[in-house]
This record gives structure tokens, sequence and C-alpha cells, in this order.
């Protein structure tokens, strides 16, 4: 009768190498399951503290608080993500308002002159400030092409609205021996309604006048007294560029404001 092997047969007790094997198995299985949770745990939380990395950047370039922007390419990149995008700059702050015109008096000029003319209208026209002895030149689109210095008078032409009613390259005074150019005549004079007024050139004596001791040549007054209200008559002298400038620029019929002393 053949030998039955007790390891094989059905209900046989188990041999100790046998129980050995099995246990190693199970330790092995507890062992890849432990190392397995192990490794989805550090997965989620590399993962939640990218995230938790991620708000606290955009949080930085978002302008909370008045905090300061934070503008780098990361931050945008990541900003984009939660539709918030940083501004490329900040808005510039507005100006300080002009100081207040100081008015020219017979030995000081004026300080403060602003660019633009205070009349308060608009178009094309020019602008003469007795108060602050300066002229500006206005076009159609309310842009002032020049503006400069001149010497008049304060007691006339008087304040108002006028207009251009003729130019001349070249005249002269004869009552006063002087010639001049570039004159735009706007005005006609206070005791005599026959003398024009006008912005013009500095005058030139053209004859020696010894009472005035003043001889061919001398010029009636100088270019470094712009600004001053010391004129004679009743024109507006300027230095020949700016009076060339508006001769060539003025067309008859333009409009001429003469603003007040004092305004």
């Amino acid at each position: 009768m053949p030998r039955l092997d007790e390891s094989s047969a059905v209900g046989a007790p188990r041999g100790p190498r046998k129980v050995r094997r099995e246990r190693r198995s199970w330790l092995y299985v507890a062992l890849g399951l432990m190392v397995t949770v192990g490794v989805i745990a550090l997965a989620i939380t590399v993962v939640g503290n990218k995230s938790e990395a991620s708000a606290e950047t955009v949080a930085v370039a978002a302008p909370i608080d008045g905090a300061k922007l934070v503008s780098t390419a990361a931050t945008k990149k990541k900003a984009k993500t939660v539709g918030y995008a940083p501004p490329a700059s900040r808005p510039r702050p507005r100006p300080k308002s002009e100081a207040e015109p100081i008015p020219a008096t017979v030995s000081v000029k004026a300080e403060n002159v602003p660019a633009y003319p205070p009349d308060g209208r608009h178009g094309r026209r020019v602008v003469y400030s007795k108060a602050l002895m300066h002229v500006w030149i206005v076009d159609d689109n309310d842009r002032v092409v020049r503006h400069y210095p001149v010497i008049g008078r304060w007691d006339r032409p008087a304040k108002g609205v006028y207009h251009v009613y003729s130019t001349s390259r070249d005249t002269m005074n004869t009552h006063s021996k002087v010639v001049f150019s570039y004159m735009v005549r706007f005005a006609w004079g206070k005791e005599d309604a026959d003398t024009s007024i006008g912005f013009h050139s500095i005058p030139i004596h053209y004859a020696d006048i010894s009472q005035w001791n003043v001889k061919k040549g001398d010029p009636v007054s100088l270019p470094s007294e712009m600004g001053l209200p010391i004129a004679e008559g009743g024109c507006v002298r300027a230095v020949d560029d700016n009076a060339r400038f508006l001769y060539y620029w003025a067309k008859v019929g333009d409009t001429v404001v003469v603003l007040p002393t004092g305004s």
C-alpha cells in the first residue's frame, strides 16, 4: 500500500515551514499597504501646500487695504487663474493747482502768468491782459500757439472785446519820430479817434530829438523791459519775433480780448 504524504492530505496539519512562509506573506502585504497609504498622504499634503502658496501669492499681488502691488511674471500667471491681472502702472497723481497770478507794477514784472489766458472764452482770438502785461494767441481749437510778455499801459485801451481792422508791415509816428513794424490794429485812441492802437514791434527813433535826449536809431524801450506797463502811447509793444508772428497769424476780423487791470 503506498505511503500517504501527510502534508498534502486534506485536513492534514501544516508543517512549521509552511506556517512561517504564510506569516511572511501577510507581513509583506501589510507593509505594502502601509507604504501605499503613506505615499498617498504625502501627496495630499504636498498638493495642499502648493494650493496655499498659490493663494498667498495671489493675495500679495491683489491690492488689499492699499498694499503695494506686486507685478511679476509669476504673480501675473497665477493671478490670471483667479481672474485678476495686476495693473501695468499706477495712475498719475493730479497736478497741484497753479498759483494765483500776481499783477505787474511799473518796476516789477507779473508772476505766475498762466499758460492759458484767463478770459473764459473759446475759439480763435488774441487775449491781452493789462494787469499781467501778457498776450496769448489762441487758435480755433483753443490751443495757445504763442504767448509772451509785452509793454503797454494800464489805462488804454479800455477793457472789452475788439476786432482786428487793419495791418501794416511797416509804419511810423511823425509826432514821436519813430518807425515800427508788424502793426496789427484793433482799437482807437482815447483822445483822438484818428489814432490807431494795435500790436507792433519796439519803435525806433528815425531822427534826433534833443529835448527828449534821444538820437536817431535809439529804441523806445528795451527787450528786457517786456512785461512792464511803461508805454507812453496806447499801443502794445513786443520783441520782433513775437510781433512778426502775430502779424502773419492775425486776420482782419479776428477777435481781440482786452482784460482789465487787476483781472
